[in-house]
């Protein structure tokens, strides 16, 4: 599991080459952000985290053009599945250190996010 943990913590260091088509690195950082705490909120169940992903996704929405937003979608799809996994490996993994550092990446990686937007 632990070659899991490091590609997940790859994934979670560098996650934004994956797209060509989504080209705006800033762009890229709010599509990721947003699957991140779309993953958060729905795994704490928190309307507060989702008010968060909502914010993430106008500030999208404002820096990219309509024909681009598809390239995204599928970036803030993978910042929800990476934020999922490393969630589920923290609660599920019966490795403690694995647990204990997939649930510190997974703090950071929203910490990261809420850093974005102002007063989060």
């Amino acid at each position: 599991m632990s070659a899991l943990l490091s590609a997940l913590s790859l994934c979670a260091a560098a996650p934004l080459q994956a797209l060509p088509a989504a080209s705006s690195p800033l762009a890229r950082d709010f599509a990721y952000c947003a699957g991140r705490l779309s993953a958060e909120a729905q795994h704490r169940e928190d309307q507060s985290l989702n008010e968060l992903k909502h914010a993430m996704q106008e500030l999208l929405a404002a820096v990219i053009a309509p024909e681009e937003a598809e390239a995204y979608e599928e970036l803030r799809l993978a910042g929800h599945v990476a934020q999922s996994e490393l969630l589920a490996l923290s609660r599920f993994s019966f490795d403690q250190g694995e647990a204990d550092r997939a649930s510190q990446l997974a703090q950071d990686s929203i910490r990261h996010c809420r850093a974005m937007l102002l007063g989060a």
